[in-house]
């Protein structure tokens, strides 16, 4: 960590993520699933705008970390309270070549911070299927599966 620095901010900079966002989404498109076709044309405008939605710049916590030379943004973390009060840790995403240094540890430590300066009570984390590096990740922080989801996928014909 120490040749990076840590930014604390809201909604007002969520743009800034856009291109490591989308490096999330070919991570998510890249892991075999039946969900293919929702990260092919899944944008960061409609990402943007559900988040925005859920919450107000005050209800929105980003964590940024840049390179202190290169000034290169290499990680993010995105965390909302929504209007029901539960905290959600809706979106993170370390650069390849800098995983394995702790800022994905940062970011959540950061994140969790937050949520409990807010006084959040209940705290989530949506996991893809197909992800268990991020299930593991999540796990050390306390985080436990409670239920599946399963959504219904046509046959294809």
């Amino acid at each position: 960590m120490e040749d990076m620095i840590l930014i604390e901010t809201n909604s007002r900079d969520f743009k800034l993520i856009q291109p490591l966002w989308e490096k999330l989404n070919q991570h998510h498109l890249d892991q075999k699933s039946d969900f293919r076709e929702h990260y092919e044309n899944f944008t960061f405008s409609e990402r943007a705008e559900v988040l925005l939605k859920k919450s107000s710049a005050s209800d929105m916590h980003i964590g940024l970390i840049k390179n202190k030379y290169s000034r290169n943004l290499v990680a993010y973390c995105i965390t909302t309270i929504s209007g029901e009060g539960e905290g959600e840790i809706d979106s993170i995403y370390v650069e390849k070549e800098f995983r394995g240094q702790n800022l994905g540890d940062e970011l959540m430590n950061c994140a969790l911070r937050w949520l409990d300066e807010n006084g959040v009570k209940k705290k989530t984390v949506r996991v893809s299927v197909g992800n268990q590096k991020a299930v593991s990740f999540y796990e050390r922080y306390g985080f436990r599966p409670r239920s599946i989801t399963l959504e219904h996928v046509p046959s294809p014909e």
